[in-house]
């Protein structure tokens, strides 16, 4: 009789004993499959390149680029192109940012577009991709603004401006700006209003050819 009674006790102790420890597997796979679930969702939400970086950094420098501000040229910056002082002359005078930080300034459009146009030209090293931001004087206005978001009238009548170097292309933030300019001369049309990205060797060469040589 006591056997039996302790044969019923053990029974029930690895009866208890089994319950226990499968519920304790199905809680570790619950915590398993709950994990995995976060880690999914986390992922879905972040965006990585082919390596499984986040894209931080890049981000990052869009910002950057896009916060970016001109400053003020001192009195002994000389433009990179013709070596004249930009603060010379305020209402014409443009610059860049590469993207080491550093601000190239220029006394006029017509520079800045040469440079741009072939950058190793004037700086050994420097490519036309470490252009980060450029900025233009506007011809109507005489306020910077950016060159990736103006337009250009490609002026080569040297009368008719009172420029640095005689003759630049002139920039208007307005595309309307730009348009009432090339109306009022017959040897002027729409044609001649193009933006910065245009600004190939051959082009520049129209304003700086000699710097080219």
């Amino acid at each position: 009789m006591v056997d039996d009674e302790t044969d019923a006790i053990h029974d029930l102790t690895r009866r208890t004993a089994l319950r226990a420890g499968l519920l304790g597997v199905g809680a570790a796979l619950a915590g398993c499959v709950g994990s995995s679930g976060t880690d999914e969702e986390t992922t879905s939400t972040t965006d990585r390149t082919s390596t499984g970086q986040p894209t931080t950094s890049t981000a990052t420098e869009g910002t950057d680029a896009a916060a970016a501000k001109p400053e003020t040229p001192g009195e002994e910056e000389s433009c990179a192109v013709c070596k004249m002082y930009p603060a010379k002359f305020p209402d014409y005078n443009a610059q860049l940012l590469r993207d080491d930080g550093e601000h190239v300034h220029f006394c006029s459009t017509g520079c800045m577009t040469a440079y741009t146009a072939s950058p190793g030209t004037f700086q050994e090293g420097v490519t036309r991709d470490d252009v980060d931001v450029a900025w233009a004087h506007d011809h109507a206005t005489k306020e910077l603004t950016r060159a990736s978001e103006a337009y250009f009238v490609l002026e080569t009548d040297a009368d008719r401006v009172d420029d640095p170097m005689m003759k630049n292309p002139l920039a208007f933030a307005d595309e309307g700006d730009a348009t009432d300019y090339v109306d009022q001369y017959d040897d002027l049309s729409t044609d001649d209003v193009v933006r910065y990205d245009d600004f190939d060797v051959e082009l520049a060469k129209q304003y700086r050819g000699k710097f080219f040589e």
